[in-house]
């Protein structure tokens, strides 16, 4: 079964990748990740019996208080929603809401995926502004720099090299508090990092073994690499492209940027066309050497 799990993965993918572009499109093992307005559309690929599933949810609003009028509009929302559903996890008086379905995998193909994800992925965006302007509460995006703003470089530092690329100094440092790790690049004078990672869970040879992996995918420029190791928010990617670029083409860098953030919201919001958006990304990939 773990090598059908394997298959299945790849395949799911492909279909990514190809509804999406690759540019936006996250991989750890069985679980996928991608940034989508102000929320991100996870996909969760697991044995269940004999079947395998495919748990696709994004967070709607988060750190929300909870009210008896907030769950009277969830629960009638759900009784309209035809392809997910509201669900909420509690912590310290506070909850999170996230919009869902499970699916099993050979009830899937690309294009009913392609409808799955974006739907949700949309929906999330939507029902997210109209949750936060009423309800109070956080969207992910919002969540998500509070948490980074709140994971500084502390405790003690275990290990540390240097790294140069283009006539830049760049640092790899990992420090600890002792309960977790923090993986830090940044440019050597500066303190705003490139890369920016928490990791629980770990012993320090793990992290030692991070820090050279890394190290030697900076050296070699194998940046899609690093998008095994670390979630799109743990990388600034494009002050890492920068670094490895011709200072004549900073300016067209940014406005690639700017683009690929802006895509998805537009699509949300009706500004351009699926088929508009899939062309645009395309051409960015190819730009940045991505296809």
């Amino acid at each position: 079964m773990r090598e059908k799990l394997k298959r299945i993965c790849s395949v799911i993918e492909l279909y990514l990748s190809d509804i999406f572009g690759r540019i936006r499109v996250y991989r750890e093992e069985n679980n996928f990740l991608i940034p989508w307005g102000f929320t991100v559309i996870n996909i969760s690929v697991f044995e269940e019996g004999d079947d395998v599933i495919l748990d696709i949810n994004s967070p709607v609003a988060l750190n929300v208080k909870p009210s008896k009028d907030l769950m009277k509009f969830l629960l009638s929302e759900n009784a309209n929603l035809k392809s997910s559903a509201f669900f909420t996890e509690f912590e310290k008086g506070f909850m999170d809401i996230i919009l869902g379905i499970k699916v099993r995998y050979r009830d899937i193909s690309k294009e009913f995926l392609k409808f799955l994800v974006l739907n949700i992925g949309n929906l999330a965006n939507e029902y997210g502004k109209e949750i936060i302007a009423v309800f109070g509460g956080l969207s992910f995006k919002e969540f998500l720099e509070r948490e980074k703003a709140n994971l500084p470089f502390y405790g003690e530092k275990l290990f540390y090299e240097k790294l140069e690329v283009n006539g830049h100094k760049l640092l790899l440092e990992v420090f600890t508090d002792g309960e977790s790790y923090t993986f830090i690049c940044r440019e050597e004078g500066k303190s705003e990092p490139i890369i920016k990672s928490k990791k629980g869970n770990k012993e320090p040879y793990d992290m030692l073994k991070l820090l050279e992996n890394v190290k030697e995918i900076l050296k070699k420029g194998q940046f899609n690499k690093l998008r095994t190791l670390f979630t799109p928010f743990e990388v600034d990617f494009f002050k890492l492209y920068k670094i490895f670029i011709k200072a004549s083409e900073d300016r067209k860098l940014k406005e690639l940027e700017q683009e690929i953030n802006r895509l998805p919201e537009m699509l949300i919001n009706g500004k351009i066309t699926y088929e508009e958006y899939k062309k645009r990304i395309q051409r960015i990939e190819r730009e940045i050497g991505l296809t």
